[in-house]
């Protein structure tokens, strides 16, 4: 590779900062997203319970029941409650410091994520959640917490 004189490195510097401007939000939108993918595995939460695999399970009748899920990460526990196209929820923080409450994002993969904020114990509510794959990520002062992706 032959060496370029500043006036070429210049040239070859200001196309590239003049691309900047083509690049389309869609595009600045994935970028932002797949930085975020570094803290991945310190924010993914392990799932602990789900009623739906429970032994016997399938064999009852008609799943009735509420689908209960349960997701830890550290000392942050949430408890997912599916009944119908009603969830419920409890962050439990084992953290005792006032910092403020938790706030919960439902994330679907072909629609809006939709977020609410817990109350003062810890728990929440989202109305109107039809089935499909979910996940949930709890945010709150100095941590966060992302489960894995679940069919509701």
């Amino acid at each position: 590779m032959s060496e370029r004189n500043d006036d070429e490195l210049m040239a070859e510097l200001a196309a590239a900062v003049a691309e900047e401007a083509e690049v389309s939000d869609r595009r600045r939108a994935a970028a932002r997203a797949a930085f975020t993918w570094r803290t991945v595995d310190a924010e993914l939460a392990e799932l602990l319970h789900d009623s739906a695999l429970d032994a016997g399970a399938a064999v009852r009748s008609g799943g009735d029941a509420p689908r209960m899920l349960s997701f830890r990460r550290a000392a942050v526990t949430l408890e997912v409650e599916v009944d119908g196209d009603v969830v419920l929820g409890e962050v439990i923080d084992e953290h005792t410091d006032d910092s403020g409450p938790a706030t919960v994002t439902l994330q679907r993969p072909d629609s809006e994520d939709r977020t609410v904020e817990a109350d003062a114990s810890g728990f929440f509510r989202f109305d109107s959640v039809g089935a499909g794959s979910v996940r949930f990520v709890v945010a709150r002062a100095g941590w966060s917490l992302t489960t894995p992706w679940a069919t509701i």
